[in-house]
């Protein structure tokens, strides 16, 4: 998965603002503040077009009698941080179609592009503090762990081989395909389909974090102004995250105003509004066409015009 800490803070903002508007049903306020982290997955997760119309049908249908450990608010969550997962992809990956054109000549992307990972960077150093800023802690975009007090006491490449095999192993326990089918072909057909590889490259997230190229920061970041601070809705949003809220700020004029300013608060703007439409069709408001309509789902990204 590429773009994860761009499709994160998405997520994270959204669910920064989402309590602080009337636009958003109080359900979907309870499952970010209390499912947070399972909304952050959700926020990382592929496919998403494909099935948010049902999860969220079958949520609304269950809300009124959920009961703990039923898990309803959780996986509504989960919907909820693949909306915002979509917001993303809308916004950013029309701009890397046209950043790096041959890279999406294919019919499958794999690992990320220079232009995604320097997104990458740039949140994880004005959001995210250089990691000091959960989820993420300052070794995250190290080489090799190396600010890590552990790291001197361990080989970083072995343990990096081993965890990574632990993680592959986890995700492969969780499918039941691995005890319900006695079929080996048909079994190595569908493990090789769920295998996930590796195909983010850390060291080039390392590299450009630490030494980013000029030429590079100003075509992907000065240029497109990716990311600025000053932008009403990206100010809210950081006010809300230091603890202290910017009360002169109008949410409302602040998501609007974002249609003509940065590229990162276009996204919170989108993510927002997807929020929105998945709350009018949580609490009955509107139906799925519209919901399908509003949410953008099913539509193929259109590459942006470059700018003059």
């Amino acid at each position: 998965m590429s773009e994860h800490i761009t499709h994160t803070v998405v997520l994270d903002d959204c669910a920064r603002l989402a309590p602080h508007s009337d636009k958003i049903c109080d359900a979907f306020k309870l499952c970010l503040a209390k499912h947070h982290d399972i909304a952050r997955l959700g926020s990382v997760t592929r496919s998403v077009d494909r099935f948010t119309v049902k999860l969220l049908r079958d949520a609304r249908e269950r809300w009124p009698t959920r009961k703990e450990g039923d898990l309803v608010a959780a996986k509504l969550a989960f919907v909820l941080g693949w909306r915002c997962h979509l917001a993303g992809d809308r916004q950013f990956k029309p701009i890397y179609r046209r950043h790096d054109p041959e890279r999406y000549a294919g019919e499958e992307v794999k690992g990320a592009g220079d232009v995604s990972i320097y997104h990458d960077v740039v949140i994880f150093r004005e959001v995210y503090d250089y990691g000091r800023k959960e989820p993420y802690v300052p070794s995250s975009l190290d080489y090799r762990l190396e600010s890590h007090p552990a790291a001197s006491a361990v080989s970083i490449g072995e343990t990096q081989k081993l965890l990574r095999a632990m993680w592959q192993r986890s995700l492969l326990e969780i499918q039941s395909f691995l005890a319900a089918d006695d079929d080996l072909e048909k079994w190595l057909e569908i493990f090789f389909a769920r295998y996930e590889p590796f195909e983010v490259d850390l060291l080039r997230y390392a590299e450009f974090s630490h030494n980013p190229d000029p030429d590079k920061m100003r075509r992907f970041i000065i240029d497109d102004n990716f990311y600025d601070r000053t932008d009403p809705i990206i100010a809210l949003a950081r006010s809300i995250q230091r603890g202290a809220i910017d009360k002169t700020i109008n949410l409302d004029r602040a998501v609007e105003a974002a249609a003509t300013q940065s590229q990162y608060a276009q996204a919170l703007r989108r993510g927002f509004h997807y929020l929105h439409a998945a709350s009018d069709f949580f609490m009955g408001k509107i139906g799925e066409d519209e919901l399908k309509k509003r949410s953008d789902l099913g539509k193929p990204h259109v590459p942006v015009k470059p700018s003059t």
